[in-house]
């Protein structure tokens, strides 16, 4: 293969890998850059499942005020893997993949155990409105391993402060969700 034409694949893989879709109704724009990276042997089929290596971790919360936002945002990931076909297996042992996720106040590039992990990158250009970033990236592993086939961050501005209501909040998350887990195929 010749150095344009893997040139132009990389490009084309790389683009795919960035994604955007429809906005909840009714909210206010919402800024969001999403990226991802699938490794050759990620597959899913009718029989893949899925098991939390652990519950979401919350970076930078010592007193654990944001719990039940990572909680949110834990249910609302494992829906849309739901969405595409990929249950949870209730015996964490038996299942396909592992995954984990981790969320955090501001940008991914601030936390170097993050990034020597995950190594992505998503960028929002400048800040909106006095929001701050909120990021959120996630793993997935064969069960009982450490060799990641995908990985997937999304950065996006937040107000942790912000008192919406809990309806408004709770759509910013399940279309964060949708976001980040986009690359990833449906199970057939």
């Amino acid at each position: 293969m010749n150095l344009r034409l893997a040139s132009l694949l990389s490009t084309l893989l790389l683009i795919g890998a960035c994604t955007s879709s429809p906005q909840p109704e009714g909210e206010p724009p919402i800024q969001a850059s999403a990226v991802s990276v699938t490794m050759p042997g990620f597959t899913v089929d009718a029989d893949t499942t899925l098991a939390w290596r652990s519950d979401i971790i919350w970076v930078d919360d010592p007193e654990g005020r944001f719990e039940r936002r990572g909680m949110l945002l834990q249910n609302a990931l494992q829906e849309e893997f739901a969405r595409k076909g990929l249950a949870f297996h209730a015996d964490p042992a038996a299942a396909t993949y592992d995954v984990v996720a981790i969320a955090m106040l501001g940008p991914v590039s601030g936390h170097p155990e993050v990034e020597e992990v995950f190594r992505l990158y998503p960028a929002l250009q400048k800040s909106s409105d006095g929001y701050r970033r909120g990021s959120v990236v996630v793993a997935i592993a064969p069960r009982g391993t450490k060799n990641i086939v995908w990985r997937g961050a999304l950065e996006m501005f937040t107000d942790p402060q912000a008192m919406q209501e809990v309806s408004v909040r709770e759509a910013r998350v399940r279309w964060g969700a949708q976001q980040l887990l986009a690359s990833i195929p449906a199970a057939r």
